[in-house]
């Protein structure tokens, strides 16, 4: 079964001193056959045809209503495509996807056992080298914004200096950024949840298309990720909370 080639070494120098976070509940699957791109754009907000080998992307799996099934990071590997994403939610995203294979040329095989992730953040990355990756030895390190990097390495090949992940959090919340299991939920729409840059306008159907397109058109979205005190911000509507600041997802 063929491993994510991807230490933190001679290739990336800039990782050893910068905050590094191991994603634990990431998961991490590997998509073959011709017919990947065109499956995964038809199912997903973003335009992924487009992808070439040496680049990657991030989309979001959306139902029937435009609720998040999974938001996920496409690496173009040449052969293969490999797609990282949240590991509660991959039971429901491989039901959601596989059921709609059919007859096309696709096969999704979960690697997540052989690998681990992990997040670079308060990073800077040229705009230029945004949506590409690098690979040395068993390290796969992925530009996907201008201050975050997504590392995956073969198990127990990766990065050992790490933050706890509340200090992620805290730089999330100063960021607004949003995340996995916090912001990123089946409760919630990619608008709704600060990932709006991943919802493509001018690109073909998809599932929960409709109702994002008319949001859209509409200016309306009923919900909206806010950062907010802590104190003052009602309970049940933070997702990510600090001492004084947290993030929210409030009606607007």
């Amino acid at each position: 079964m063929p491993i994510l080639p991807a230490v933190v070494g001679s290739l990336f120098p800039e990782v050893a001193s910068l905050p590094i976070a191991a994603l634990l509940d990431a998961s991490l699957t590997l998509w073959r056959g011709k017919d990947v791109l065109q499956f995964i754009d038809g199912l997903s907000t973003n335009k992924v045809t487009e992808l070439k080998s040496g680049q990657l992307i991030r989309t979001i799996f959306t139902d029937s209503n435009a609720k998040i099934i999974d938001c996920v990071t496409l690496f173009h590997m040449g052969e293969f495509v490999v797609t990282a994403g949240h590991l509660p939610f991959l039971e429901k995203l491989l039901k959601h996807t596989s059921r709609r294979i059919l007859g096309q040329d696709v096969s999704i095989t979960d690697i997540t056992q052989l690998n681990e992730l992990f997040i670079e953040f308060d990073c800077t990355n040229d705009s230029a080298d945004i949506g590409s990756f690098s690979s040395e030895g068993e390290i796969t390190r992925g530009n996907i914004s201008g201050n975050m990097s997504l590392i995956v390495s073969s198990k127990g090949n990766g990065p050992s200096n790490l933050e706890n992940f509340e200090i992620f959090n805290l730089w999330r919340i100063n960021n607004k950024v949003p995340w996995h299991g916090y912001e990123i939920t089946n409760s919630f729409h990619p608008f709704a949840c600060g990932l709006e840059e991943l919802v493509h306008q001018q690109k073909g159907c998809y599932i929960g298309q409709e109702i994002l397109a008319r949001m859209h058109s509409r200016g309306k979205q009923g919900k909206i990720l806010s950062q907010v005190d802590t104190l003052t911000c009602k309970p049940s509507s933070i997702t990510t909370m600090g001492e004084t600041q947290s993030l929210a997802i409030i009606r607007c």
